[in-house]
């Protein structure tokens, strides 16, 4: 084993148990040979095997802590470490390997009177000077820990692993040349760890080098099947994830929108627990038309999955990242994996603010926390614009406090409750530019109390709660309806509902398969109170005021279960299935029960090539706050869309993605909707009508040089209505063609410039009189948005200046995503200002 002879050394410990079967010795040297050999199980069964034989051996029930610790089973190797020390408690390897098993849960307190009492027994040992070092920043000592971490360099200055560590604990100082030496050189001492090229990784992104960082993460994702000699299946998967999730924000920060979505993906679908994954999506979905539903249910996920840690909760205005990236990595600690120690006691504040044409400006501030085992994050932002047009204004506030306890390492509790005050004006870009509702005010108003638990069995087995409580009033007046124009002179409709929610969703992971299942429910409780004033001159009545109340009492039950079946380590399939269960009194949605079958299929025939094909079939329910714990995607095809409540919806998908290069990706994406859209005619009768979206995407990305990324995109999207309630639309092609080019500067300047053709033609509601009739239209044109941003020196912060439609072009287009539309029909200049402490 001293000399890397592994196979030899395997056949040796072999014949050695073969010689004599009552051996410990024997069983521990081939402990130490298969876990060399990647075979961890028979290392692990070995180790059982030696403390049967003899009970009192110190070394070998220290061996088996260190084996337990590589499958995450913390319980199991702290009872082992433990015995190793009551049987030989003056021997520094029992003293060590107790020291760990206390860091792995987070009792700093009795690890580092395990490590002093090692380091008084044995001055020499580099391991318990590493585990002291992390037992102090997990304190929040990081200065002193930093110390102990260069001691433990000084004892053992070929140790790549207590390099990158010590690297890791420079970063966290600010010091970037003093980490980027240490990451450097435990590459060159171990070229097959993954672990400093990761760290390395989000140095580079932090310093404003994405490409760089691009690469050494593609290198980490190489070589993390390396780290089998110390972590389980099960948890190289997590790591897997991790890293895919961190590669997926590097490619926002390149702007490869698609790529970054299909490592959130890949993520998620590697370790359906792991939180970062599912973190990413959520911030990735922001960006995304119609995407709002699968956006704050995977940060929802994120949460209930999440360790205590520094993150704030994820912003409403421009999403910085700055502590998501600092503490992306593994989140399961073994004995030679120990990124979550440094989520060290400490308070952080982050603020952003921006300010904008047409009397845009907005502010946030959250701080968050973490002491102990507890950690907290509150939050305000408020945003408010005039709007490109007369009535197309905002007004926002939100409010955030989340809090978290870890009741042990397997339990984690927590509370969180969140407001929301909200109006508008009528924001929606139709065809038609003269159509709008001058008149026209929406409001919301929401108080929103959650809990939450997750629970883990063992490292294979999690399973979630959520019970979430809405207190909110929707509503809309319009003070100029279009309405039989001169007679209705006022429109007010009220909302008010009391909602409450419950989930549960068991996670399972093992090697060939993933399964996620759960059921939740929904009892919704609420009126509809519609108040029509008409004119008295007009309409000559004793009472001009009517007033009608409707019942939107609504319940829903559901039940789905999900697997991925990865039987080639290149195949994975996902067959699952959900039921949703209806009782509504709105007629429009009604009572309803379906039966929503999941398949999908991802394939990579060569290491470069990805196949991707979904088909399923989904209810759009009532969600409280939009958000559920099902999942959001099926082999990287969103399932949950901002449709109307009751709408049914097939969707079909088939993608192929392309690495050409190291530096050049591709792929095209098509995929279609066919949808049965609830209607309720003026008579009250309900119906459903047909709905149908296609959608082709296609991409190509470049890095050509270490400063520059590239992009051209091209997308098509068609829409057909049935006339009956089309919502502005009947029919509708639209071809985007993004082409862009990103700089970046070590120094920290950045600057990026989109310039994007749009065409789209079809038949569009122009309101006319006291109603709407369609008509055809069409227009093309280019839009340039055009951004210089300057990344503040140690992870301060960021100044972004842009614009959005440079040139001023006057245009026609219809936005299907009304709230949020995504281009700007007139310039806008704005100016952001992101800063993060300490």
């Amino acid at each position: 084993m001293a000399q890397n002879e592994k196979e030899k050394a395997l056949d040796l410990a072999k014949k050695a148990v073969e010689a004599d079967t009552n051996s410990a010795p024997a069983r521990i040297a081939l402990s130490y040979a298969e876990q060399a050999n990647f075979n961890l199980e028979e290392a692990l069964n070995n180790l059982k095997e030696a403390v049967k034989l003899e009970p009192e051996n110190a070394l070998a029930w220290a061996r088996l802590a260190e084996l337990q610790l590589s499958f995450g089973r913390l319980n199991e190797a702290l009872e082992a470490a433990q015995k190793a020390v009551a049987i030989e408690p003056n021997l520094s390897r029992t003293q060590t390997v107790l020291g760990f098993a206390y860091l792995t849960k987070v009792k700093t307190k009795d690890s580092k009177e395990a490590f002093e009492k090692a380091i008084a027994l044995d001055q020499a040992d580099p391991l318990p000077r590493l585990g002291l070092g992390l037992a102090k920043i997990r304190e929040s000592d990081l200065r002193e820990g930093r110390r102990d971490l260069e001691v433990a360099l000084s004892l053992d200055p070929n140790n790549a692993l207590v390099r990158s560590y010590l690297g890791k604990a420079y970063f966290e100082e600010k010091k970037d040349n003093l980490a980027a030496d240490q990451f450097n050189t435990a590459k060159d001492f171990d070229p097959l760890d993954p672990t400093p090229f990761f760290y390395d990784a989000i140095h580079k992104q932090t310093t404003n080098r994405p490409v760089e960082a691009l690469h050494d993460l593609q290198k980490a994702i190489e070589l993390n099947d390396n780290r089998a000699v110390y972590r389980s299946k099960l948890l190289l998967d997590s790591d897997l994830a991790a890293r895919s999730a961190s590669l997926g924000r590097i490619y926002s920060d390149l702007g490869f929108q698609q790529l970054a979505l299909i490592e959130g993906w890949k993520s998620v679908n590697a370790d359906p627990s792991d939180f970062s994954g599912h973190r990413f999506l959520s911030d990735s979905y922001s960006v995304l038309p119609r995407h709002e539903i699968a956006r704050v249910s995977e940060l929802l996920q994120s949460q209930l999955l999440q360790p205590i840690n520094i993150t704030p909760i994820q912003p409403r205005l421009e999403e910085s990242d700055l502590f998501l990236i600092s503490a992306g990595g593994p989140a399961a600690v073994s004995f030679n994996e120990f990124n979550p120690l440094f989520y060290r006691n400490r308070i952080a504040l982050q603020t952003s603010g921006i300010v904008g044409e047409n009397g845009t400006w907005g502010g946030e501030g959250v701080v968050s926390g973490i002491y102990k085992k507890f950690s907290f994050s509150a939050g305000y932002t408020h945003f408010e614009t005039d709007g490109w047009r007369k009535n197309a204004d905002q007004d926002d506030d939100i409010a955030n406090i989340f809090l978290q306890f870890e009741l042990s390492p397997k339990t984690s509790i927590q509370a969180e409750y969140r407001y929301r005050d909200l109006e508008r004006g009528d924001p929606q870009l139709r065809f038609f530019p003269e159509d709008v509702f001058f008149g026209q005010t929406n409001t919301e108003e929401w108080d929103t109390y959650r809990l939450g638990v997750r629970h883990s069995f063992s490292p294979s087995s999690v399973i979630l709660g959520s019970l979430i409580y809405t207190d909110a009033e929707f509503g809309v007046r319009d003070e100029e309806p279009v309405v039989a124009p001169g007679v209705v002179t006022l429109l007010d409709i009220k909302n008010p509902q009391d909602a409450v929610s419950g989930e549960v969703q068991h996670l399972y992971r093992s090697r060939y398969v993933n399964l996620t299942s759960g059921a939740g429910y929904v009892d919704s409780d609420g009126i509809i109170d519609i108040t029509t004033v008409l004119n008295p001159i007009i309409v000559p009545l004793p009472d001009n005021k009517t007033q009608v109340r409707v019942d939107g009492d609504v319940k829903h039950a559901n039940v789905y279960a999900y697997s991925n079946i990865k039987p080639l380590d290149n195949l994975t399939f996902t067959v699952g299935a959900s039921g949703d269960f209806t009782d509504a009194d709105s007629p429009d949605i009604g009572n309803k029960s379906q039966f929503n079958p999941k398949l999908g299929i991802v394939w990579s025939p060569f290491p470069d090539t990805t196949v991707r094909a979904a088909a399923f079939r989904v209810l759009k329910r009532i969600l409280i706050t939009d958000q559920t714990l099902e999942p959001t995607q099926v082999a990287g095809f969103n399932q949950f869309f901002d449709d109307f409540n009751g709408t049914e919806a097939w969707r079909y998908g088939g993608a192929i993605d392309q690495k050409f290069a190291r530096d050049i990706s591709g792929g095209v994406e098509l995929s279609k909707r066919d949808l049965e859209t609830p209607w309720l005619d003026q008579f009250g009768n309900s119906s459903e009508v047909d709905w149908e979206e296609s959608l082709i995407r296609a991409y190509l990305f470049w890095t050509p040089h270490a400063w520059l990324a590239l992009k051209a995109e091209y997308q098509y999207e068609r829409v057909e209505r049935e006339e009956e309630l089309t919502d502005g639309v009947k029919e509708m092609d639209t071809h985007r063609v993004p082409l862009g080019i990103n700089f970046f500067h070590p120094c920290g300047l950045s600057a990026s410039v989109t310039t994007t053709y749009y065409n789209q033609d079809g038949e569009f509601e122009r309101i006319i009189g006291g109603g709407g009739v369609f008509q055809t239209g069409k227009d093309d044109f280019w839009l340039v948005d055009a951004a210089i941003n300057y990344r503040l020196p140690k992870r301060y912060g960021f100044i972004t200046i842009g614009a959005r439609n440079l040139f001023d072009e006057e245009f026609k287009y219809y936005d299907l995503d009304w709230e949020n539309p995504s281009i700007q029909p007139e310039r806008f200049f704005f100016a952001r200002l992101t800063l993060a402490l300490p």
